[in-house]
């Protein structure tokens, strides 16, 4: 299944700074590295970010539970400035390009919004029934989603050196869980363990990741792109009881050749940093055409 059969390949940006082309994988790194620069002249927990860090009750500053109900959006935006979090920032780049390519940068905004709330709610109410405390910032755990997503639809693409990276994952989410453990931190392992299901559950409800049977296939109710009223929304709901909540396939008489074919194969093997300029242009191309018989 490629992403130019079924989404339609685009590389179209939300807007442009000069020649540079914001999608939605960019949109995010930009605001990590602006919440890095803000972090430094603040200082930890500053008088901004002490107002975006998702934290419990026994903090000293407000929490979910105390009716700010915004931590649940923008506590990955407090980021440290370090090393690591450059490091971090390349591989959420990485990644995200691919799965934003796969997704399409509607679909791959409201997959990031997923991997935010529902693990920030689920330790939200666990916190209110069962008291476990604690806090989460940065932009880490949504990355490790990512991570997870790109594995299970990429399973057997090779990280350096040669590595496939369904391993890459297993080790860093087992890492991760290690570390929570040592450190009793129940509060980072719920975080952890709901960030993994929701990117699992999330690349097979939008129809990738078809290798990975033992994933639940949810079924979304509805496009999140897509307005439910009016005439597009009725020709969605129509394409919805066919059996496509997605972007319709193309109909036979869209032959691909096989140029474009191998070029596609290419993408979903080893990624699209590994087109020449001249074969990232020919997609695009085919992309185009694509667009204008729809």
């Amino acid at each position: 299944m490629y992403p130019s059969r079924r989404f339609g390949y685009s590389d179209d940006p939300w807007f442009r700074i000069g020649g540079f082309a914001v999608s939605t994988t960019a949109f995010v790194v930009g605001l990590g590295v602006l919440s890095m620069i803000i972090w430094g002249i603040e200082g930890r927990y500053g008088p901004i970010f002490q107002h975006l860090a998702l934290v419990s009750e026994n903090f000293e500053f407000g929490s979910v539970l105390e009716g700010e109900i915004w931590r649940l959006v923008t506590w990955p935006i407090p980021n440290e400035p370090t090393f690591w979090t450059i490091i971090l920032f390349a591989i959420f780049y990485m990644l995200g390009s691919q799965l934003e390519m796969l997704l399409g940068r509607v679909r791959f905004a409201w997959f990031l919004v997923l991997l935010t709330v529902i693990p920030a709610a689920m330790v939200t109410g666990l916190e209110a029934v069962a008291g476990i405390t604690g806090g989460a910032a940065g932009l880490r755990l949504v990355e490790v989603g990512v991570l997870v997503a790109f594995a299970a639809q990429y399973a057997h693409a090779r990280f350096w050196p040669g590595i496939p990276g369904w391993v890459i994952a297993v080790v860093i989410v087992g890492l991760d869980a290690l570390q929570a453990l040592s450190t009793r931190d129940e509060y980072e392992l719920v975080l952890l363990a709901c960030t993994v299901a929701v990117a699992l559950l999330g690349i097979r409800a939008f129809g990738f990741a078809v290798e990975q049977t033992w994933i639940p296939k949810l079924t979304l109710s509805s496009d999140p792109s897509r307005s439910s009223t009016g005439p597009r929304g009725a020709r969605a709901d129509r394409r919805s009881r066919r059996g496509g909540h997605l972007r319709a396939v193309p109909p036979p008489n869209d032959e691909v050749s096989p140029e474009i074919d191998a070029l596609l194969d290419q993408v979903a093997g080893q990624g699209l940093d590994s087109l020449s300029r001249k074969q990232r242009k020919q997609l695009e191309a085919h992309a185009r055409r694509l667009r204008k018989r729809r």
